[in-house]
């Protein structure tokens, strides 16, 4: 992709655009983020599936399970970021911000009744996620479970950009930028990469 051509702003509305048709198809390479969180002073990272995004307020969403052990960390410390890599633009895009869990509003109810069933089966597994196990465990319910089971355990783990760090890895010379989205406003900056 050619940006040299691009300005601050056309970058950073190109980039949500990137983000946003990540939410709806999974063949996508942003659709799969790595979530990073601090658990008593150390890194904790995973990948979860991105869920949803809004340009406007500078959020992203995933899916988690309320009794993840990552929820506590949130609850302790909720700065952290994610990271994005697509191969084959060879972009990376890291961002910093805030999570806050959100297990109770109308947004998770209809986030709850948008999932599949298979889907709802990993929040419907009989021991919390991280716990251990005398031998291999998939956690999952048994076959006839009712479809609301595991409700309680359902989250939206909301992600509230601070700011935004965009690397193009391309052999005529990398390309950098940053941007700050600050209360009103959202501030760009090129990078020497």
């Amino acid at each position: 992709m050619n940006t040299d051509s691009l300005n601050l702003s056309d970058l950073y509305q190109l980039i949500w655009k990137k983000i946003e048709k990540a939410v709806v198809s999974r063949h996508e390479a942003w659709h799969l983020v790595t979530v990073g969180t601090v658990r008593e002073n150390e890194p904790e990272i995973r990948t979860l599936v991105l869920r949803g995004a809004s340009a406007k307020q500078g959020s992203l969403w995933m899916h988690t399970d309320m009794r993840s052990p990552k929820c506590r960390d949130i609850e302790k410390a909720p700065q952290g970021s994610l990271l994005f890599y697509d191969p084959n633009d060879r972009w990376q895009l890291r961002m910093k911000g805030v999570f806050s869990l959100d297990s109770k509003s109308d947004l998770s109810e209809s986030a709850w009744n948008k999932t599949t069933a298979s889907a709802r089966r990993c929040y419907q597994g009989p021991a919390a996620p991280g716990t251990p196990s005398e031998e291999i465990a998939t956690n999952l319910p048994s076959e006839n479970v009712e479809p609301s089971f595991g409700r309680e355990n359902f989250s939206r783990l909301i992600f509230t950009v601070s700011k935004m760090d965009w690397l193009f890895l391309r052999a005529e010379g990398h390309q950098r930028a940053q941007w700050e989205l600050l209360s009103k406003e959202v501030r760009g900056t090129w990078l020497n990469p």
